[in-house]
């Protein structure tokens, strides 16, 4: 799969591809929803499938305003390779946040994406101010030849699919209905950095991983993992917080991963969510807390793994 960063490189010819539009953040349902509509339109009109999506970066609100990301970039554009995108244009959003909605559409979508057909969500703002919608971008788009499909909500429980209530739900600590919105477990897969090593006296070695500061962090407590790690999944649990019993100076994501004993400093590590076992708390001692991490192994080994 290639990925373009800037505007300059995009290049592709006129009316040759099939455009999915959004942040895709996450990669929800809804916008699965999206992506499969823009793959068949593509696989059946010989069009290339590609996505423009955007860092995030500077440019939109940040973790102080309450727009943490769900899913690393690394994550995001292998699962959009797995569904079969051959392209994903992922610009700085300051590269275009200052064009007009017709600007975008006649010099990002038709010049430089060589769009035919540009499929986006019933939601989709653009152009400076985010000052255009779905209504907007079929007008343009017609004036320049270029078909438009919007996609309707995809509804659960009665209510919109949206990354912000995925977000909510995870920070909530419920797992499972946000894996459900998902259609996939909610994972991290940040690097890990040597700890205090405290673990290894507990005969319970574990593996820190720092969550990045715009990252969406869940609810603080221990939850049923699975960690994967050279080529095989473990079961595993996983602390998330500051470990009060302890100390640390960041939120961690803290995984005694059963049946390893390996070395994984430095590398990065994708630890999947399962459910959340109980909230964080502090210990009077650290054989109470031995104590406890054993329990937790105990019941996280009983969770029955989704999405298999």
């Amino acid at each position: 799969m290639k990925i373009s960063r800037s505007l300059s490189g995009l290049c592709l010819p006129p009316h040759s591809a099939c455009v999915a539009l959004g942040l895709f953040d996450g990669v929800h349902l809804g916008h699965r929803a999206v992506l499969d509509t823009m793959l068949a339109c593509a696989g059946s009109s010989g069009l290339a499938p590609l996505v423009f999506t955007f860092s995030i970066g500077k440019h939109i609100p940040d973790a102080k305003h309450g727009m943490t990301r769900l899913m690393s970039e690394d994550m995001t554009f292998a699962l959009l390779e797995g569904m079969g995108v051959s392209h994903v244009a992922a610009p700085d959003f300051g590269e275009f946040r200052g064009l007009s909605p017709a600007a975008f559409v006649k010099d990002v979508l038709a010049g430089g994406l060589g769009a035919a057909r540009v499929v986006c969500g019933y939601d989709y703002r653009f152009g400076k101010n985010a000052s255009g919608g779905a209504d907007a971008l079929s007008r343009l788009c017609g004036e320049l030849g270029v078909s438009v499909e919007v996609i309707p909500a995809v509804a659960a429980d009665g209510a919109p699919i949206s990354s912000s209530r995925v977000r909510a739900l995870i920070q909530e600590g419920d797992i499972h209905a946000a894996n459900n919105l998902l259609g996939r477990r909610f994972a991290v897969d940040f690097e890990v950095i040597a700890g205090r090593k405290l673990g290894r006296t507990l005969d319970w070695p574990t593996i820190n991983q720092p969550f990045p500061v715009d990252f969406t962090v869940p609810r603080y407590g221990v939850y049923a993992t699975l960690t994967h790690t050279h080529g095989k999944i473990h079961s595993s649990i996983t602390n998330v917080g500051v470990k009060p019993t302890v100390g640390s100076d960041t939120v961690l994501a803290e995984t005694y991963i059963r049946g390893f004993d390996g070395d994984l400093y430095g590398g990065r590590v994708k630890v999947e969510f399962l459910r959340f076992l109980r909230p964080e708390r502090k210990f009077s001692s650290l054989e109470e807390l031995r104590a406890q991490i054993a329990c937790d192994a105990q019941e996280a080994s009983l969770v029955v793994v989704p999405f298999c």
